[in-house]
């Protein structure tokens, strides 16, 4: 190798370090991996080979960062479990804020499922401080965001559990919950124990259907 191929990598070298700092720092997450593969081999159509190569390089630098908690908008405890992803928490100033599980899309109460999901979720939540990471607030007034209980990400665990949906429509980058899911169909776990288990939006949309026919 020349001494210019040298500098050449080099300089390359740097540039990506300087780019993994960035991302890392000011978003929290390192994608430019996946940006890069997303542009070789197109947004959704990448190969299996390449989806798994670019979870495991993911997967690895989280690893090797030690998997940092990231700074929590909202501490304090559930005072509440709705369903399989919603939940009340009180903070220290005695305010309550309604929480939905960012990414995750549990069965509905009524839905088979549901009441387990909700279930499993109380017990995730009870008796431990919990952090919540604020994604946005939806059209119903309730924070959207991830949810800490001693340094484990429920939103995940609900997931890698198989005690819910990663919800695509809304979190369509979320890697980790796309991964989860997959392991917890291929494993049977949890609501994919079912045949044919209906996802909750479908439920919704069939519900809001049956409901309309009623009224006429």
């Amino acid at each position: 190798m020349t001494a210019r191929s040298r500098t050449n990598l080099a300089r390359v070298a740097v540039i990506l370090l300087g780019l993994t700092l960035f991302q890392y720092f000011f978003g929290g997450e390192i994608t430019w991996h996946r940006q890069l593969l997303a542009t070789v081999t197109g947004d959704d159509g990448a190969e299996p080979g390449w989806r798994h190569a670019a979870d495991k390089l993911e997967q690895a630098g989280a690893a090797k960062e030690g998997t940092p908690l990231p700074e929590f908008d909202i501490t304090g405890r559930v005072v509440r479990v709705a369903d399989g992803d919603t939940v009340s928490l009180l903070d220290a100033s005695n305010t309550q804020h309604r929480i939905r599980l960012y990414g995750v899309d549990a069965p509905e109460n009524g839905q088979p499922h549901g009441d387990r999901a909700r279930e499993v979720l109380a017990g995730m939540v009870a008796g431990r401080r919990l952090g919540v990471v604020v994604v946005e607030t939806d059209d119903y007034g309730r924070l959207v965001g991830t949810l800490y209980a001693d340094g484990s990400n429920i939103n995940l665990a609900m997931v890698q559990q198989g005690h819910a949906w990663w919800y695509q429509y809304f979190a369509r980058h979320e890697r980790l919950l796309e991964a989860a899911e997959r392991e917890a169909r291929s494993g049977r776990r949890g609501l994919w124990a079912d045949t044919n288990p209906v996802p909750p939006w479908d439920w919704r949309r069939r519900q809001r259907l049956g409901n309309n026919r009623q009224e006429r």
